[in-house]
């Protein structure tokens, strides 16, 4: 996925540092600086859903929401915030709430992986098998080495769902 410079940073403290405080402490100062500063605002929402994720604890999910939603008021069509709100839908138990702005988010940028795998789990949590598979090798096909989206997919060809998305809506 390409992205500004903002976005590589913010992704090299989350990916490669593995330091998402970090990530969201930066976020917040550009946000405080810069209120409508969408894409600080989008991959805030990006950042506290690693956060989220990697902690297990499905607060920062809501606070992803929020942040995500901010951003699309102001930047309707950013492919993060979709991407991060339906991400954060699914981890608080509403992937069918999340189909939507998932798709939306590989509308305006059909080469976000992120967006395509969490479009494969909203779909394979909902029941669409087919879509979801389609999804997820679309994944695959824009980031083949992606172990995150090899492992997801693996997941869902064994039929493994993670124990906090196993939630009914």
């Amino acid at each position: 996925m390409k992205g500004s410079e903002l976005r590589e940073q913010i992704f090299d403290l989350l990916y490669s540092q593995r330091k998402p405080e970090q990530a969201i402490l930066q976020l917040n100062r550009i946000i405080k600086a810069t209120p409508e500063h969408s894409e600080a605002l989008g991959l805030k929402a990006y950042a506290l859903n690693k956060l989220a994720n990697s902690l297990h604890d499905w607060k920062y999910s809501q606070h992803a929401l929020e942040s995500a939603d901010r951003a699309l008021t102001f930047n309707p069509d950013d492919d993060i915030a979709l991407a991060s709100k339906g991400w954060a839908l699914i981890d608080v138990g509403r992937a069918k709430d999340a189909l939507t702005p998932l798709k939306q988010a590989t509308r305006a940028n059909p080469a976000n992986e992120y967006a395509w795998y969490n479009l494969a789990w909203a779909q394979y949590l909902t029941g669409n098998a087919t879509g979801s598979k389609e999804s997820i090798e679309r994944a695959l096909q824009i980031s083949p080495g992606n172990y995150i989206i090899k492992r997801g997919k693996e997941m869902m060809e064994k039929g493994e769902i993670p124990n906090h998305l196993r939630r009914k809506e």
